[in-house]
């Protein structure tokens, strides 16, 4: 229970002011714990960082939640839809905006070398694509299965970070309605119709 307000808390400020703006003693002072308790479960600035990507957002809506949702696009004897994965992320992810925010002030801030994600940010698509690679996908079979579907995968991932940043400016957009215009590009008709 404090693990997870520590990191609603932590996600919130860094969404807000950015990693090195934050302060530990500001994250404790809003759960209401000291910075010595707090400390027990973060050990330093950068534990606190690793919790927050490693159990705050990277453990939230992976293929297998996709394919436990229930969604017949996901529980296809086939495999499970790869248009429809995008769908279910993009719909998950417009629910927690201070989320994508974090993520993108992240992002931004660890492209410094010194950053103390900067490895992990780095090594961000190849981790993505080995999650995804144990996924059984129902993809057209003139794409030559879906090992020949980094390149895909990754544009797609891109569009979807492009997108959600675009969400925090003005005008407002809706991320589901757009990402259907950005799905028609990505896997267009005829080609991806049945296996969306």
């Amino acid at each position: 229970m404090r693990v997870s307000q520590i990191i609603a808390a932590a996600s919130r400020i860094i969404g807000q002011h950015g990693y090195n703006a934050m302060t530990l003693q500001e994250v404790a002072d809003e759960v209401g714990m000291s910075l010595p308790g707090m400390l027990h479960y973060v050990h330093n600035k950068e534990g606190l960082l690793r919790l927050i990507i490693e159990q705050g957002y990277d453990r939230r809506f992976d293929p297998e939640d996709y394919i436990a949702s229930g969604d017949p696009g996901a529980t296809h004897p086939d495999g499970a839809s790869l248009p429809g994965y995008f769908r279910f992320l993009i719909a998950n992810n417009a629910k927690d905006p201070h989320l994508i925010r974090l993520f993108m002030q992240l992002g931004v801030e660890a492209s410094a070398l010194e950053h103390p994600m900067h490895a992990y940010f780095s090594m961000r698509p190849d981790n993505a694509w080995g999650l995804y690679m144990q996924t059984k996908w129902r993809v057209p079979p003139s794409t030559g299965g879906f090992h020949q579907l980094r390149p895909l995968v990754e544009m797609t991932l891109a569009a979807m970070d492009g997108l959600q940043i675009r969400s925090f400016r003005e005008p407002p957009i809706d991320l589901v309605t757009e990402w259907a215009r950005f799905e028609a590009v990505l896997f267009p008709s005829p080609l991806w119709d049945d296996y969306r």
